[in-house]
């Protein structure tokens, strides 16, 4: 696929996509790409993928902070002759939430931080293979997100999984990584649809149908008619 490159007062960021501009962003998680995502191109044809700095091959911004990532990845989407609809995993979905968007679909997007054992077992078994892995993004989940209720701007639909956070136990996949009070907080806010699906938080990878069938009816009524 094309890539298109945007350079930013962050520095030089892109996204993928078949043919330009893209109507839909997906936005992966910490520590993955894009490509992860690809067969999603299965499902939502007018896809683009934003590769987040410093992850895979993208360059790093000039720091490595949300605040930095947010204006960089704003003003490349600023480029776009509409704003998109935005699709966006865990740490993405931070950003997705902040960005301009005609709706942000955000999926699994973390609030508290102070039991993300899930999280730290990924990490620390990802070490053990050899897999490098940047402490200053793993330091971006040293704070809570809560902030970014503030920063909620446009309709949203906040998918999270029903497999429970806690307690702490050996898993092959990992559970949601929101607690049912970060569950709540999304919920009440008045821009905000929020649902528990089956699966964990890796949603976008292992429940796509049910991701699709909690989302069908949001995307239609925004804009994206599948």
């Amino acid at each position: 696929m094309p890539l298109y490159i945007a350079d930013t007062t962050e520095g030089r960021i892109g996204y993928v996509a078949r043919r330009q501009p893209a109507r839909t962003i997906m936005i992966h998680g910490f520590g993955r790409k894009p490509s992860t995502l690809f067969p999603w191109l299965d499902l939502i044809p007018d896809l683009g993928f934003l590769q987040l700095p410093g992850h895979g091959a993208a360059a790093r911004f000039r720091e490595t902070s949300l605040e930095s990532w947010i204006r960089g990845l704003g003003q490349l989407l600023a480029t776009l002759p509409e704003p998109p609809l935005i699709i966006a995993e865990s740490l993405g979905a931070i950003i997705g939430l902040s960005l301009p968007a005609r709706a942000v679909i955000a999926v699994e997007p973390p609030l508290s931080v102070d039991q993300l054992w899930p999280l730290h077992q990924s990490i620390a078994r990802a070490r053990a293979r050899g897999v490098e892995i940047d402490p200053a993004v793993e330091n971006l989940f040293e704070k809570p997100f809560h902030w970014v209720l503030d920063r909620i701007s446009a309709p949203t639909l906040v998918l999270a999984g029903q497999e429970p956070l806690m307690p702490p136990r050996d898993i092959m996949r990992e559970p949601s990584l929101l607690t049912d009070e970060d569950f709540a907080a999304y919920a009440a806010h008045p821009l905000v649809e929020a649902h528990r699906i089956p699966g964990g938080h890796t949603l976008l990878d292992h429940s796509r149908e049910a991701v699709m069938a909690a989302s069908a009816d949001f995307m239609a009524r925004h804009g994206y008619l599948p």
